[in-house]
């Protein structure tokens, strides 16, 4: 895939999700700033990105994290009920 076809892909989807991975010593002196301004390492990353881009940016947690905090909504739910939830869910996705 060409960098102008990869390019407009992007374009096309509006958001990327993407893993970084930071050096120890980066990743190092971005937990310290983030002590010392009271947030977490996550928060601070968004920090960073908005302060300089100025744009609207997330760290979006892993498809497996939403699926565990979905299941786990559920686990009160009565099986009739649960029933009338998953089948709208499987309904929408037709």
């Amino acid at each position: 895939m060409t960098r102008a076809l990869a390019s407009a892909n992007i374009r096309q989807l509006g958001q990327v999700g993407r893993t970084i991975r930071f050096p120890g010593a980066l990743r190092a002196k971005i937990a310290a700033d983030a002590e010392r301004c009271g947030r977490s390492f996550e928060a601070q990353v968004i920090a960073l990105l908005r302060r300089h881009y100025g744009e609207d940016v997330d760290i979006a947690p892993r498809p497996e994290a939403i699926l565990a905090l979905a299941t786990a909504s559920l686990a009160d739910v009565q099986g009739s009920d649960l029933r009338t939830l998953t089948t709208r869910l499987t309904e929408a996705g037709r």
